[in-house]
């Protein structure tokens, strides 16, 4: 029997969806749908880069992500209190251009700082997150890297959504992985959550009590944002034992279908692009569950973003020479 509060569960729901944030998804990137059968216990989500000319769009794609930087590293009411500032000036906006400038310095300090951040992965998985999942993120670990004192592991963002039919809150913490095979990509990925989901070296405790420390809830009253941390709490409340987890898991691979299609017309290219995607999604599907499940992570609780670009190398290379212009 659920317990009810003194904070409208509607309200929460109300104020955490205000918090997502306009992305340019649809333009820059398209989700397949794959005849997968039963193999999918997990949520899957097969996108890959938006064609044009019969080409993937990569270098769009990576221009899309460095703008995405200053709503990653930058808390939201700094954002809103620097659009109020430029309100005024009708062409000019120097307190949002100051923002966006620390934000790429942060990012930048901080993928210098760290050698499994600043490749884009975590870039474009938050894009993916607040898109498809409706959660928004409310505690970027970038602002945080760069200070020393501060140790600083795990997952690169922390999201969250309220479960309406529960009334609960889910957070939801997101791995990003670059590889050139899926397969890597994956293994990869199921052994970070599988070292929060087991509270290796109290790696889930931390996480919590960071999210605790530093939510990012721009607007909220204070009375609804004492009964989310209430939530997040790892210890002492009966809202953190009903609180729910689920994985985020970006998993950009090498993928040769975009050799076998290079030579088609523009018309025929993606078109056949999505027949070959779908043909090996199955396979991927059962990749990703015989990894996850070794872990011992319940495939319910993943969300797995399928993202095949042309070259993981290529991508990291072309983000480097974006962030440095």
């Amino acid at each position: 029997m659920n317990r009810k509060s003194s904070v409208s569960d509607l309200d929460v729901s109300k104020h955490i969806r205000r918090l997502i944030g306009p992305h340019l998804v649809e333009e820059r990137i398209r989700r397949l749908t794959a005849d997968v059968g039963r193999d999918a216990k997990f949520n899957a989500y097969f996108l890959y880069p938006a064609f044009r000319n019969g080409k993937p769009t990569v270098g769009p794609l990576i221009e899309m992500l460095v703008g995405e930087i200053t709503a990653f590293c930058i808390a939201k009411e700094e954002r809103r209190k620097a659009k109020l500032a430029d309100r005024n000036l009708p062409y000019d906006a120097p307190a949002m251009n100051a923002l966006a400038r620390r934000a790429r310095r942060l990012f930048m300090d901080a993928s210098e700082n760290s050698s499994r951040s600043g490749d884009g992965g975590e870039l474009l998985l938050f894009v993916l997150i607040e898109h498809f999942m409706k959660a928004p993120i409310i505690l970027s670990k970038m602002r945080l890297k760069t200070n020393t004192n501060m140790p600083v592991h795990g997952s690169d963002g922390v999201h969250a959504f309220w479960d309406d039919e529960n009334n609960t809150l889910v957070t939801v913490f997101g791995e990003s992985k670059l590889h050139k095979s899926f397969a890597s990509a994956v293994a990869d990925a199921a052994e970070s959550v599988e070292e929060f989901v087991k509270n290796i070296d109290g790696r889930y405790d931390h996480e919590l009590l960071l999210t605790m420390n530093h939510i990012d809830l721009d607007g909220f009253p204070e009375s609804v944002k004492q009964h989310l941390i209430k939530f997040l709490n790892p210890f002492e409340t009966d809202e953190g034992n009903r609180r729910r987890e689920r994985f985020a898991l970006l998993l950009g691979f090498d993928a040769k279908q975009y050799n076998l299609v290079a030579s088609l017309n523009l018309h025929e290219a993606e078109e056949r692009f999505r027949k070959l995607y779908e043909s090996v999604a199955k396979k991927a599907i059962q990749t990703a569950s015989n990894h996850l499940s070794k872990r011992g992570i319940d495939l319910e609780s993943v969300d797995v973003f399928m993202f095949p670009i042309p070259s993981v190398d290529d991508f990291r290379k072309r983000f480097a020479s974006a962030l440095s212009e």
